[in-house]
């Protein structure tokens, strides 16, 4: 199966707007600068993709400035990939610079039928792609709709070209860096990002994102995808085109030629991309971690159990009382529950486990696990430097600090603060809310997180 996985679409009506458009919205006359352009509509895609043998196509517009154009756009992708399901998915295109008034766009796409957003044209849109504060919001939608991101991504060197910008390699590590829980699709082999990933640090910050061929043949020789397929691995590589700017077929000779045993291109080619685009096809092996930098606290569970692994949430098992002592003290100042966890990163809560590999019971631990996961666990929060490092139970405390700090004798632990500095974080320990946990009822559950609740609120004084 060939999937294109990026490629760009515009109302029939556009490709004679061109005074129009140039007029309204910095993108399109960054990317059309003289009339005639490259323009293909839903009908015109179809034909070349059956011409070139392609049988799905991940359609997109450009990142518009004037929203009106957005949602003309996004509309007529929408109503695209609703007419031909099994051929087209639509993701839509908002600007972060546009503050609420993008995430409303975003959320009205999303319910209509997009699957993800994008592209991102950083330069053009006028905003700060590594800013946390101008991307938060957008990304914390995406996020919690497990959503997809393309963002346009260019070289610091080489030939100039309509629309190229400047979001080089630095500034999207950033954007990982800052969002590692979303998503991310950097475009155009991400302008030689995942080259650097040969760097451990960087390649710990990647582990979310992928890179598309479109445009390559413009860009780089075949051997470009062979280095990015070893270094960043080719589970990271989608074929995407850049149509109508390439036909496919340019490009599906590009990437098969660079070499790639047959599986890797395989993969390339079509697999890659519907993992991507349809992820509750594909078994959840852990839940991920909800880490940003500088957040109030991360709480710390021992392990997901594999209950909240199927779910996709933590503690998504019903007769957990986390929940419901979260929601009982009033933690966030409204209900929650299991669908809300990614979401909390804006609260300033975020999630981790000492341990990532599920288990049904506790009990299935080993010592191997706690040997290679706890340090691991260490080395996010010292990245992350959250205020307070919150382990649920004294087990799980207990088995970091002999495991992640080297200290085999703890002595006589008790439940609350901590002295222990994990680098300028501190620590708090709760009760574990586990059912298996009778000895805390709700209430003793609620109370402990009014008493983490009100550090927080001390040490932000």
């Amino acid at each position: 199966m060939i999937v294109d996985s990026h490629c760009h679409i515009l109302p029939p009506d556009f490709a004679s707007r061109h005074d129009e458009l140039t007029d309204r919205d910095a993108t399109y006359a960054a990317l059309f600068p003289d009339s005639g352009g490259r323009f293909a509509d839903a009908v015109q895609l179809l034909r070349d993709m059956d011409v070139s043998g392609v049988n799905h196509a991940v359609a997109m517009g450009f990142g518009w400035t004037d929203p009106d154009i957005a949602a003309q756009v996004n509309d007529y992708l929408i109503q695209s990939s609703l007419a031909q399901p099994d051929r087209i998915t639509a993701f839509a295109s908002v600007n972060p610079a546009w503050g609420e008034a993008a995430v409303c766009e975003a959320s009205r796409c999303l319910d209509a039928g997009a699957v993800g957003i994008g592209e991102l044209h950083a330069d053009s849109q006028g905003f700060d792609i590594g800013d946390p504060t101008v991307m938060s919001p957008l990304m914390t939608l995406l996020r919690a709709r497990n959503a997809p991101i393309v963002v346009h991504a260019s070289e610091p060197v080489g030939h100039q070209y309509p629309g190229k910008g400047s979001s080089t390699p630095d500034l999207l590590l950033q954007l990982a860096k800052n969002f590692p829980a979303n998503r991310i699709v950097f475009a155009h082999l991400g302008g030689g990002l995942p080259f650097y990933a040969a760097m451990p640090e960087v390649a710990d910050a990647l582990k979310n994102v992928w890179y598309d061929t479109a445009a390559l043949p413009y860009l780089y020789r075949p051997s470009a995808i062979a280095a990015a397929a070893t270094i960043a691995g080719a589970d990271r590589v989608l074929f995407g085109t850049d149509y109508p700017l390439l036909k496919h077929r340019r490009v599906i000779d590009h990437v098969r030629s660079a070499g790639l045993p047959q599986s890797d291109t395989d993969a390339i080619m079509g697999a890659n991309a519907c993992s991507l685009v349809n992820p509750g096809d594909q078994p959840m092996e852990t839940l991920p971690d909800y880490l940003e930098p500088g957040l109030d606290i991360v709480l710390i569970g021992l392990n997901p159990s594999t209950r909240s692994v199927r779910a996709g949430h933590y503690f998504a098992n019903p007769r957990n009382r986390f929940w419901s002592a979260l929601t009982a003290a009033n933690f966030v100042g409204r209900p929650v529950g299991p669908g809300d966890d990614a979401s909390l990163l804006a609260d300033g809560i975020g999630f981790t486990d000492v341990v990532k590999r599920p288990t049904s019971q506790a009990s299935g631990l080993t010592a191997a696990d706690y040997r290679r996961d706890a340090p691991t666990l260490r080395e996010k929060l010292l990245s992350h430097v959250p205020r307070i490092a919150c382990f649920h139970g004294l087990t799980a405390y207990r088995a970091y600090l002999r495991h992640g700090e080297g200290i085999k004798n703890a002595g006589n632990l008790q439940l609350g603060r901590q002295d222990l500095l994990i680098g300028s974080s501190r620590v708090f320990v709760l009760p574990n809310p586990s059912p298996a946990n009778a000895r805390y009822s709700l209430n003793d559950l609620a109370f402990w997180y009014l008493e983490l609740n009100r550090w927080r609120a001390e040490l932000a004084s």
